[in-house]
């Protein structure tokens, strides 16, 4: 990782699909603050992988890189940065339908003008990120009811209005109630946890890892995690019937579960994940299946304006 200072005029992305395609303001805002950056690149992204490709080509000629989008947005422009081995300024303006690194994680301004302004002369301040099964990811990842919920949600998305804490928490209420069944049995592994963990095989509801207090639109899995203490958060939540899981919901939704009997906290450096069937994993929002996983931390990867 080369992490000398970058230089040059900053890469501007913007996903024209994030926020339902109601980018307008964002353009207007944009165009006006790109007159006192006269050398800036902006670009706006045609299709899926195209923001990776944009981020890790400016990373690799130092330049600071802006991306105007959702979680999956800044799930690729990650990707491109750290896949480019250089430390470049990031400023993150959230324009989509969860934003939980950058509302909840950095707290960023919700407020898109302000958040504008901050992408461009934010503090820098370093973030950790991670990796699994080569894949960078900025803010969580996790197996089980959440995973398939972050699959139907991708889908959710295209219903008129089901959008941030609607989609996720309808979406939630589909999966408990028809697609509960597929709670997984996972074998956890766990590398630099202050306590071990028996590597048996144990069926789940959840298991959440994340660098930051929320996921899915707010859900305050980790309430307690910190984005730059170079461990992995993990939640898990031990297999309950269907009733009892109705339950628990609001109450995880709160980040008030520490207490419940079927909730694991740990912190890890790195963590495997294994299943004798192919289970979903989410990663920043991104889906995709496989029987193991494995993920680790990446102390101080990122450079953030906050």
């Amino acid at each position: 990782m080369d992490n000398s200072p970058s230089s040059g005029n900053p890469t501007v992305i913007l996903n024209p699909t994030a926020n339902r395609g109601n980018m307008a303001r964002y353009r207007a805002l944009l165009r006006s603050r790109l007159e006192s950056e006269p050398q800036a690149e902006y670009v706006e992204t045609s299709r899926q992988g195209e923001a990776q490709e944009r981020a890790m080509n400016a990373a690799k000629e130092g330049r600071p890189i802006i991306i105007v989008g959702g979680d999956g947005s800044v799930h690729e422009v990650v990707n491109g940065i750290l896949r480019a081995g250089r430390r470049v300024p990031l400023g993150i303006v959230a324009a989509g339908s969860g934003n939980d690194y950058a509302w909840h994680t950095l707290k960023l301004p919700k407020d898109p003008a302000a958040a504008i302004e901050r992408a461009f002369t934010g503090q820098l301040v370093d973030s950790d990120a991670g990796i699994v099964n080569g894949r960078y990811f900025v803010n969580s990842f996790s197996v089980g009811l959440d995973a398939d919920i972050a699959v139907a949600a991708s889908w959710m998305k295209k219903i008129p209005f089901m959008s941030g804490s609607r989609l996720y928490y309808g979406t939630t209420i589909k999966q408990l109630l028809f697609g509960y069944h597929r709670c997984p049995w996972l074998t956890i592994t766990l590398d630099g946890a202050a306590e071990p963990v028996e590597a048996v095989a144990k069926r789940y509801v959840l298991m959440a890892v994340t660098n930051g207090p929320t996921y899915g639109a707010g859900f305050r899995i980790n309430p307690t995690a910190d984005y730059k203490d170079g461990l992995l958060d993990i939640c898990t939540i031990s297999y309950t019937p269907l009733p009892r899981a109705l339950k628990l919901l609001p109450v995880v939704q709160k980040g008030e579960h520490s207490e419940l009997p079927e909730v694991t906290f740990f912190r890890a450096r790195s963590v495997r994940i294994e299943s004798q069937q192919p289970v979903n994993i989410q990663m920043d929002g991104e889906t995709t299946h496989a029987t193991s996983y494995d993920a680790k931390i990446l102390p101080a990867a990122l450079l953030v304006r906050v």
